[in-house]
């Protein structure tokens, strides 16, 4: 049960779920009860497929819109933590401006203990609106990253520290406090969900892992040569193993085959963005590439982080990205049963064998 970023000789496959978009019902009923039901029987009954088929890790996202049913990511993982015994178990991620700091080390070390040590946490900032709405006023942009910096600190404090306290301006512990479930490993794995260069710095200084959807190659390339120079000035070697790059994928033995799941992909997820959109009470964010629609495609709805195609296209694309990016870990996210066990037995052996390496 070695660690996501355990093993930087090694090539590891995560896959990400988002609850709600697996389903193969023509009509959704994002609020009917028996619906989401149905969605959250159906990740915990993934858990278990995923690590029958020999996946590193499973991540669930975090979204508060009907149709991903996925407002509570730990309770989530809690149930799969249960089913399973060796897969890694991950937020991708937790948005830890919704909660308090404490609360969030807390439940991470409950999951830890729950699943014997297979927790990693992935941590985000949200859109805005979410932290606005969690705070209850409106805030500046100086106030909400004063406020997220602030949570980061004491979320370190409370995960590795007893008898800590801390004096901020949004999140003060005056009395001398110990979480009441401390995490089974040490150090526990942080990833850190992000875009700029200050964010890698972070995530380096700590001697956290990076999480990365949204980018080119070469964006991508240069924040990992940053954070491994940062982390270095810390004390700490971290290399592409300890960089996830997240990507969509739709496969078929055919190139006409994976077009069509691509279609019906697209059009699921088009129903989300039309759901998490309407009435203009949400913009999308331009900070998560999940959100995020392929510009220059000329089809509808085409998810910009997406890669399509016949094993071997996938195996070249894929192959692309590690290259260029250097990242060793990839968040994919496969849509169907038939292409997840498509792309386990034709690409990710792969994929493992070209990129075994002595790390």
């Amino acid at each position: 049960m070695e660690a996501l970023d355990d093993e930087p000789g090694k090539l590891k496959f995560v896959h990400h779920y988002g609850v709600g978009l697996h389903g193969v019902e023509p009509v959704i009923h994002v609020h009917d009860p028996l619906w989401q039901k149905r969605q959250i029987d159906d990740f915990v009954e993934f858990a278990v497929e995923a690590e029958e088929l020999g996946f590193d890790g499973l991540s669930v996202t975090e979204h508060h819109a009907p149709l991903m049913t996925c407002p509570s990511p730990h309770i989530l993982l809690a149930a799969a933590a249960v089913r399973t015994s060796r897969i890694r178990l991950a937020t991708a991620v937790t948005v830890l401006p919704l909660y308090h700091p404490i609360r969030v080390a807390e439940e991470a070390g409950t999951l830890d203990l729950l699943s014997g040590g297979r927790f990693e946490l992935g941590l985000g900032r949200g859109v805005p609106q979410e932290a606005q709405i969690a705070s209850g006023r409106e805030l500046t942009s100086a106030e909400l990253n004063q406020g997220w910096l602030e949570s980061l600190e004491l979320l370190e404090l409370a995960l590795t520290e007893r008898d800590f306290t801390y004096n901020g301006t949004f999140h003060k512990v005056t009395r001398p406090t110990t979480i009441a479930t401390r995490p089974l490993q040490n150090p526990f794995p942080i990833w850190l969900g992000g875009l700029s260069l200050d964010t890698m710095g972070r995530a380096a200084q700590r001697g956290w892992n990076i999480m990365r959807n949204l980018g080119s190659n070469q964006e991508h390339r240069d924040a990992l040569e940053h954070y491994t120079k940062v982390a270095a000035q810390h004390g700490h070697l971290r290399s592409g193993a300890n960089m996830m790059i997240e990507r969509f994928v739709a496969i078929g033995e055919t190139e006409d085959e994976a077009e069509r799941n691509f279609e019906q992909f697209s059009a699921t997820f088009g129903q989300f963005l039309a759901v998490y959109t309407a009435g203009g009470r949400r913009a999308v964010p331009k900070n998560d590439a999940e959100f995020h629609v392929d510009k220059n495609s000329t089809k509808k709805n085409r998810p910009a982080i997406a890669v399509s195609g016949t094993p071997d296209q996938i195996i070249e694309s894929l192959q692309q990205t590690i290259d260029e990016t250097g990242a060793r870990r990839l968040l994919v996210e496969i849509f169907s049963e038939r292409e997840r066990r498509l792309f386990v037995d034709e690409v990710m052996p792969v994929l493992r064998s070209r990129n075994a390496t002595a790390g």
